[in-house]
């Protein structure tokens, strides 16, 4: 029988049955509206660890204030006078995970810690649902182009094993697991549909019938197929065979729209005349909490209830949390959460866990979660020993464990959890909490902070100091390691002092004479104190010799999970782009012990040996400290090429660890950024604007200003041929429609190009062709003509130089002929170890003087002292003997030519 028949099979069913019931009355209309809720600001597809702003739950002004508020609320009442209940599904995983936020406890679950510590009353109060949304995100190359984005996972099977980290630390860190759920994107599979059913929550709300869009490039989004799905706004259990289509599966699919959809459809009409012919009707209408019109658009869905139960008048209405919804449409009196018992069993070093309830579960087993000291979050298997009894499979290691939880679900959707602690909780001490103290000192409240809303800050006197405390009360015996964190402040006193007291005995003294990295965690000390007793951080500084300068003071971070070598990685991937063949990247690998003790890395290599690297292995990391790794990356072949660099260490968790090493390696190119200062100059008046698309600004200057804005790169390039001149631009649609590019050659202009810049702006466009010679200055000018018919700015951000046919070599006569100004190029490469080549060029005979500088202005070594001919020249510097370090370059001449530049030795 076809998937359409069994559903108007199915549909009759539900039709007779909801008559039945109710005597040909009536049936209820339960709303669910609800938020998928991420933060957008700083999101980026195309960078693997992104930086979000989280103003979207602090700001007063923004919606998350707005829509939280009760009186809002108390205007938006259902046919029973009850406010609207919302159900936030908070948005987590992959991208979040992998954040570089340090002003939140764990970045990957950072918007349900922010709506729980900011709006965390009023949800209660509002009667909301908080819940999870999650983006099968992964980071990837599926197009093979040598360039990755976190797309959407072709595979559920993809994002498992994150998935489970994210419902770990929901469960362990905020007490939330999901019982209704909504996936980004409506993406379902299978696979997915089948692990929901199986180990983790009965209710999902992502139906998108009729919706479908299977294809897209990268970075992929949107991928998802409700085609088959049943259009009715009732809930149906999906096939385990395919999950848009009814079946015999344990949970539920609900039909759900967003706001826009429902304002431009006659879903909310198709919703009331269903309920009119006496069936309940599940109907779930959501939207991002970020858009502008969020407030307006939930008043927009109130006055469309409104308006259908008055041409509807027998259908009555209510506001329910999505699982509100779903109990009260499966008519269940159950509303008691399953008796659970969980317990752990201690054989060793050896810990499993018991887990017993009192009644049935919708889940096959109970999602038992554990954290350990390396702050590595895990979903443990179970085994069923007994009716409604599980245990453990694989045990956890005691002296690593952190803390364990379980939680269940009965087939109603009561929910219960239990947790057990091994270790605290980690503290953060922030400067409106009682633990912090000003001693000494003219304070007062900063809107510059790194934690929190605000910092207190001082302005040193010459003849005083100042003094402020962080204390925290012993809740276990144990090891504790102690961080502090400043904000980013301009004029900062760079001398302090931290005295470490227990019990008020001092134990350590950290003297800080340079500034600390802001916006970071920054170690102070171990300390080992006994339940009861109290830690105390004293922060000094005194006036003399920085009168003047600046002090804030913020937060204190104390955590139990020391642990004795830790070796940690940022990236996941090293990933260098579309890079020139032959040309050399260099890349710097950070490599960090946040262990207690040294760790030592025995082997640092590549497989491929594309990568080579540029360091003395074996090294040791001391405690609470980093290495910079110089790494460079050449490929003689054109096409995405990739490595595997390894990393042995003494890591007792983690001693082998493996990064991929990925680049769209490419015919001869050059690029210059406009954050390049020695191929790049401005005229005129620009202006940093944070939307970028190559490197981590662009610039932007307003039109028909007086002087026109113009922007010069400047480069030479290594080989002679064909080039495809191309400029990028962030995605645009407020530039101007007359941008002038001029290309020069040794100061002589050879072609000029008019581009609209909102055309293709956010991905690379070809202005121009042009034969460039090698080894001579080209020039690409920016220039606002005057003319633009629309917009309000031009934009730039990188040009590129895009060999396409590569010439004959131009002889030494026409060099000779060709060149017509003195030239001085940068060292190549650079940095270097221990030998780098540098370039220069005559244009007709004179003395010459090329010499050596250090950072003091000592001449360490000259290189030529000679009259020289017209021509261009090479001359290689042996620095082996010389320290790392910074040096300068100068070319002088007798025809009074002199120019300096840096260059850097990195041993």
């Amino acid at each position: 029988m076809c998937n359409q028949s069994l559903f108007r099979i199915f549909i009759s069913s539900v039709l007779i049955l909801g008559f039945t019931s109710s005597s040909f009355s009536a049936g209820k209309v339960y709303l669910v509206i609800g938020s998928d809720t991420a933060i957008w600001d700083g999101m980026n597809t195309g960078r693997y660890n992104c930086t979000y702003d989280q103003s979207l739950f602090t700001d007063p002004s923004r919606n998350a204030y707005i829509v939280m508020d009760p009186t809002f609320r108390a205007d938006l009442v259902d046919s029973y006078g009850q406010p609207m209940k919302m159900t936030w599904w908070m948005m987590a995983g992959n991208i979040f995970r992998y954040a570089t936020n340090t002003n939140i406890p764990v970045p990957n679950i950072m918007t349900l810690y922010l709506i729980k510590k900011y709006h965390g009353v009023n949800v209660i109060r509002n009667g909301d649902e908080l819940s999870l949304h999650y983006h099968t995100f992964y980071w990837s190359d599926y197009d093979q182009d040598g360039i990755y984005y976190w797309n959407q996972s072709k595979t559920f099977m993809e994002s498992l094993d994150d998935f489970n980290v994210t419902l770990a630390q929901f469960l362990l860190e905020e007490q939330v697991f999901p019982v209704s759920f909504r996936s980004g994107w409506h993406y379902m599979d299978n696979d997915w549909q089948k692990y929901l059913d199986e180990s983790v929550l009965p209710y999902s709300m992502h139906n998108d019938y009729p919706a479908k869009r299977t294809e897209d490039s990268e970075p992929i989004d949107n991928i998802f197929d409700w085609s088959q799905a049943p259009s009715a706004f009732l809930p149906y259990h999906p096939s385990s065979e395919n999950y848009q289509i009814p079946g015999d599966g344990p949970g539920w699919q609900v039909r759900s729209a967003s706001f826009w959809k429902t304002r431009v459809n006659d879903y909310m009409d198709t919703v009331f005349a269903a309920a009119q012919q006496g069936a309940d009707q599940v109907a779930c209408f959501w939207a991002h909490l970020p858009e502008t019109d969020f407030p307006e658009n939930m008043q927009m869905i109130d006055s469309l209830a409104h308006h259908y139960a008055s041409i509807y008048a027998d259908v009555e209405f209510k506001y329910c949390t999505a699982i509100e919804a779903m109990q009260l449409w499966r008519q269940s009196s159950d509303e008691q959460a399953p008796t659970l018992n969980f317990s752990d069993d201690i054989v060793g070093d050896a810990v499993y866990f018991n887990i017993e309830v009192d009644e049935v579960i919708f889940q096959q087993q109970p999602f038992v979660a554990v954290k350990n000291i390396y702050e590595e979050y895990f979903a443990l298997e179970c085994t069923q020993t007994s009716v409604n009894q599980w245990k453990t499979i694989e045990s956890v290691p005691l002296n690593t464990l952190a803390k364990a939880g379980v939680t269940v679900c009965d087939t109603m959707g009561n929910q219960s959890m239990e947790f057990l602690s091994y270790l605290p909780d980690d503290a953060f001490i922030d400067n409106v909490d009682a633990g912090y103290n000003e001693l000494h000192g003219d304070w007062s409240t900063s809107t510059t902070y790194s934690w929190g809303l605000d910092s207190r800050i001082t302005t040193l006197t010459e003849n005083d100091s100042v003094l402020v405390s962080w204390t925290y009360q012993v809740p276990q015996s144990t090891y504790y390691n102690i961080f502090i964190q400043f904000p980013d402040i301009t004029n900062r006193a760079e001398q302090l002092q931290f005295l470490i007291l227990n019990n008020q005995l001092p134990l350590d003294t950290i003297k800080v004479s340079e500034g600390v990295p802001v916006k970071q965690w920054i170690f102070l000390s171990t300390v080992q104190a006994v339940e009861g007793s109290d830690i105390k951080v004293e922060m000094s500084a005194s006036g003399q010799n920085q009168s003047g300068k600046n002090l804030t003071a913020d937060v204190l971070k104390i955590t139990p999970l020391v642990r004795e070598r830790d070796i940690e990685i940022k990236e996941g991937i090293i990933d260098f782009g579309q890079v020139s063949v032959e040309d050399t990247i260099n890349y710097f690998l950070e490599i960090s012990n946040t262990g207690i003790h040294d760790l030592q890395v025995s082997t640092l290599h590549s497989l491929k040996q594309l990568v080579s690297v540029k360091y003395t292995i074996p090294f040791s990391i001391p405690p609470m400290a980093s290495v910079i790794v110089p790494l460079s990356f050449v490929s003689m072949e054109t096409g995405t090429q990739k490595d595997t660099l390894e990393i042995h260490s003494n890591d007792p968790a983690d001693p082998l660890i493996k990064l991929l090493v990925s680049a769209d390696v490419m015919k001869y190119f050059h690029t210059i950024d406009n954050e390049d200062s020695d191929q790049y100059e401005e005229f005129g008046n620009w202006n940093t604007s944070v939307a970028n698309i190559y490197g981590p600004t662009s610039r932007y200057a307003g039109l028909n200003n007086n002087p026109l804005a113009s922007a010069r790169f400047y480069t030479t390039l290594r080989k002679n041929g064909t080039y495809d001149i191309l400029e990028i631009v962030p995605s645009t649609v407020n530039s101007t429609d007359d941008a002038l590019y001029e290309v020069k050659i040794d100061g002589v202009l050879q072609a000029s190009y008019h581009v609209n810049q909102n055309q293709g702006s956010g991905n690379w466009v070809t202005i121009g062709t042009l034969n460039l010679p090698a080894n001579t200055e080209i020039e690409l000018w920016l220039k606002d003509t005057g003319n633009s018919t629309i917009g309000q700015v031009i934009r730039t951000d990188a040009v590129r130089f895009q060999l396409i046919d590569e010439s004959t070599a131009i002889d030494d006569q026409e060099k000779d002929q060709m060149i017509r100004t003195f030239k001085l190029e940068q060292n190549y490469p650079n940095p270097f170890n221990p030998k780098t080549t540098i370039k220069y060029q005559l244009p007709k005979s004179a003395l010459v003087n090329l010499t050596i500088y250090n950072l003091l202005g000592q001449k360490v070594a000259i290189l030529v002292s000679a009259k020289q001919g017209t021509g261009t020249y090479e001359i290689e510097w042996d620095a082996l003997g010389f320290a790392s370090g910074v040096y300068y370059y100068k070319l002088e001449t007798s025809s009074g030519f002199v120019q300096s530049k840096k260059l850097i030795l990195l041993k």
